[in-house]
This record gives C-alpha cells, structure tokens and sequence, in this order.
C-alpha cells in the first residue's frame, strides 16, 4: 500500500546539520524554524529516524557540557591569559599577563543545588496556600 501525501523532506544530512546547531544550544522551535518545518515535522523525524534522534541528543549533551563545565569555573574560579599590547618607546610590544577571576558564590551554591540534594531549598508554602 502506498502511503498518501507529500513524500518527506528529510535527508541523512539533516541529522548532522541538527547535531551542530543543537550544540550552539538550539531549541526545537528554532531548529524547525532554521529547517523551514513545523515543530511537528521535527517530531516525526525523531521518531522514524533514529540517527536523526541521537544526533540531536549528542549536540544538545554537548551543549549542555558546555554550560556545566562553564558553571563549574564559575563556582571555583579560574586563571586566564591574555595578550595585552603597549608602546614602548613609540614601538608596539605584545605581552601576556594572567587574570584570576575569583569563585562566584552564586554559582558554586547553584552547582551544589543541582547536584547535591541536602543543598537543595525546600520547598514551602504560605499559610495560605500559594507559594514562597
């Protein structure tokens, strides 16, 4: 039996074109938007071809590692280089100097909230009923 409708617009190329713009942290919205396709469209692709499923999935851990390890510097601090240029007597001279950039409080106590469940907030209500 044939099947009815347009014929897909999917090809094999599709699923590495996905994985690289989900590791720029790409949403599905955007991807179809970028793809010229319906949300839905995105859907079915994952679900009847499995290389176009994983390779979303690959992009977007990728992605994610990106945040986390970001995160990660953040809440213990962390040294960088950088080149600076000066004139010395009416010449450029390029040289590197070393920053700290201190831990931030901010984010090492969301670090320990996402992975440590005795860091976590409660969760609490008003005597009312709504909540804090």
């Amino acid at each position: 039996m044939k099947s009815t409708g347009r014929p897909s617009s999917y090809t094999p190329d599709l699923a590495r074109q996905a994985e690289l713009i989900c590791r720029l942290g790409a949403t599905d919205a955007q991807l179809a938007e970028i793809f010229a396709v319906h949300p839905e469209t995105l859907r079915r692709w994952r679900a009847r071809y499995p290389a176009f499923a994983e390779a979303m999935r690959a992009g977007r851990a990728m992605a994610d590692l990106r945040v986390t390890l970001g995160l990660y510097q953040n809440a213990v601090g962390y040294e960088r280089t950088e080149t600076r240029v000066a004139l010395h007597r009416g010449k450029p001279v390029s040289f590197e100097i070393t920053r700290h950039q201190p831990a931030r409080v901010g984010a090492a106590l969301q670090w320990l909230r996402v992975r440590n469940p005795a860091w976590r907030m409660p969760y609490r209500r008003r005597d009312d009923g709504t909540d804090c």
